[in-house]
């Protein structure tokens, strides 16, 4: 009786196991597969209603192939930090102004090559400003570039 009921299971844990990797299967994409679409400009996390999300005209700043850009959610007017690269080692962060010119470093350190990262949104609020830096270290820089400051 005991073999019975380990053999039995047993097979229900293989049938389970089996449709559960089929299932994780056909949930995701295929090698080289593109993902499907985002709807442009927005965003969203699950259990969280949808963010929109715009880019910030006139604040990029570029460096070889490191570029650097923002964008805005417009629910609150936070900021995030983008960097793309095409190849080179870039470094990037976001800076803020509260008080022009005093910049203070305001994201850590995010590096790139040949793909793109990004910041979480910080506050950019009232009498507040913020830019993206960039550092192209395959260049052998050391002074950053900024992009103009975004209010």
């Amino acid at each position: 009786m005991l073999n019975t009921t380990a053999r039995t299971r047993i097979g229900l844990f293989t049938v389970t196991a089996t449709l559960g990797v089929s299932a994780l299967l056909a949930s995701t994409t295929t090698a080289g597969a593109a993902p499907a679409p985002t709807p442009a400009g927005t965003y969203g996390k699950e259990g969280v209603g949808a963010q929109s999300v715009v880019y910030v005209p006139g604040k990029d700043v570029t460096s070889g192939s490191c570029k650097g850009w923002l964008n805005r959610r417009t629910s609150d007017g936070y900021v995030q930090a983008l960097v793309q690269s095409w190849g080179a080692r870039c470094a990037m962060w976001l800076e803020r102004a509260d008080t022009y010119p005093h910049y203070k470093q305001i994201s850590k350190v995010y590096k790139a090559q040949l793909n793109k990262r990004s910041t979480g949104f910080h506050w950019n609020g009232r009498g507040a400003g913020a830019r993206v830096c960039i550092v192209n270290q395959t260049l052998g820089q050391t002074t950053p570039y900024c992009g103009n400051i975004a209010w």
